[in-house]
Parts: C-alpha cells; sequence; structure tokens
C-alpha cells in the first residue's frame, strides 16, 4: 500500500497467485490413490464489475476459455447465482479443466481484473459423497468443503480432508477461511 493509498483510505486488490493452482493437476494420482477421485468439472467464481472495461475483460477472457473448451471437447456454461457472482463452469478431463480454467483467471488478470478472481472450486467423489476443493485465489491456497445439506457441512470430514491433502497441495491454515461455497453451479457434481 502506498503512502497515498493509506492517506485517502484505498486498499489495492491483491493479485491473485497462479502457482499452486497447477499443483493440484500434478497430485491427481496421489490423490486418487488416497480415495478422492476427480468428478470431471471445475468452476471459478469471480466479483462482478460495474464498468464497461470489466465486462470487455470478462468477455475476452469467456472468449478465451470458449476457444479452450471447443478445442478440447470441453462442455462450458456461465452462469450468476442469486449473490451475482459470476461463474465460469467447465467440465471433461481434469486437465483440460485446470488448463482451460487457469487460461481464463490469466486473461481476466492480464486485462487488470485479477482482484475480481475469488475461487476456483473442483469437486471430488469422497467415499459415499462430492467434496469440494475450494483455491482462494488472493491467499493462494486450497481448502476442503463438504456439504452435506442445505446450509450443513460435515466440518470433522473437512478437517480430516485437510490433513490427508497437505503433503501435496499448499492448504490454508486458517480454518475461518474455510468459508461455504453453497449453492455453487456444480451443485452435488
Amino acid at each position: 500500500m502506498s503512502f497515498f493509498d493509506a492517506l485517502f483510505g484505498r486498499t489495492r486488490l491483491k493479485k491473485p497467485q497462479f502457482d499452486a493452482f497447477f499443483r493440484l493437476g500434478a497430485s491427481l494420482p496421489d490423490l486418487e490413490a488416497k480415495g478422492l477421485t476427480f468428478a470431471g468439472a471445475g468452476a471459478v467464481c469471480c466479483r462482478p464489475g460495474e464498468e464497461q472495461a470489466f465486462s470487455d475483460g470478462l468477455r475476452q477472457a469467456e472468449d478465451v476459455a470458449q476457444l479452450y473448451a471447443g478445442e478440447h471437447q470441453l462442455a462450458l456454461e456461465r452462469t450468476d447465482d442469486k449473490e451475482r457472482f459470476h461463474w465460469i463452469v467447465l467440465r471433461g478431463g481434469a486437465d483440460d479443466v485446470l488448463t482451460g480454467l487457469h487460461a481464463f483467471g490469466d486473461t481476466l488478470s492480464d486485462a487488470g481484473y485479477g482482484g475480481a478472481l475469488l475461487a476456483a472450486l473442483f469437486p471430488f467423489r469422497d467415499r459415499d459423497a462430492v467434496s469440494f476443493l475450494v483455491y482462494n485465489y488472493k491467499r493462494g491456497r486450497f481448502y476442503p468443503f463438504r456439504p452435506t445439506g442445505r446450509d450443513d457441512r460435515d466440518e470433522a470430514r473437512e478437517i480430516q480432508l485437510g490433513t490427508l491433502l497437505g503433503p501435496h497441495l499448499p492448504m490454508e491454515a486458517e480454518l475461518e477461511r474455510w468459508y461455504p461455497l453453497w449453492d455453487n453451479p456444480l451443485g452435488n457434481a
């Protein structure tokens, strides 16, 4: 934060961290050996912007994701949730989904709107249910989310998963930052 930002009470958005994002792809065989199977989808959530420049940057990032999806036979969906957060969903193979979502985020960041990227979400088949691995762009860390119903989650299993995933991925150490993503467009994957 610069002197003038502090003086006028402005804060700058942290740039998203992409490094840990690709570690997920490299960790998939280890995760599968531990009983977590990638469920064939991924989504990125971003905060909406009101100005035209943001809309142009978002459209450009969506075009890149659409082009990538077409080349790799991925299904692409765009949706806004009830809180007006914008989601891009890709369905297909793990490596292609990760690369396509990274391309979307990287293009939005290059357009100057990386601070709008909030989270990426990946569903995994886990025992008899679906668990999600959430990537927080601002912190460059993952955390598990295991919904068990409407506005209910299995926190004990989330902690177990965090311990299980810790050797493979950078995990969020502060449990209060394990935000639930209710009503996400992947639903129960």
